[in-house]
């Protein structure tokens, strides 16, 4: 195996067993659930709750920030790979998987913001 595909598998071993070693002693060093009827109300700085508590959000601004998040992400992976793929030994299977990848991307992207009635600018 090369070095890095080495590197990467301890990592990821590693990282599991912490995972598994942090669910461990929590269940075995937690307290003890302690369960009481004022565990299932609902807390309102000290007053009694009154009405409804689903209210209509509009939900548009934060459709738009996730968007934008994946347009930053797909910008840096794109970023990273035309750095990977710049040598002269490049053939056209690199330009097509950086295409594939963006079309995938933007086709979420419009996916997304098809479910939207209300366009926010």
């Amino acid at each position: 195996m090369e070095p890095g595909v080495t590197t990467f598998l301890v990592f990821v071993v590693i990282a599991a067993a912490f995972g598994a070693g942090s669910l461990i002693a929590n269940r075995v060093l937690g307290a003890k659930r302690r369960q009481s009827y004022l565990q299932l109300t609902t807390y309102e700085c000290g007053e009694e709750a009154e009405g409804e508590a689903q209210i209509d959000f509009p939900t548009q601004h934060y459709t738009f920030a996730i968007v934008f998040v994946a347009v930053d992400v797909l910008g840096f992976i794109l970023a990273l790979w035309g750095l990977t793929f710049r040598g002269p030994n490049s053939a056209w299977f690199p330009v097509f998987v950086a295409i594939a990848f963006t079309g995938l991307a933007i086709t979420g992207i419009y996916y997304a913001l098809s479910g939207e009635k209300r366009w926010v600018i």
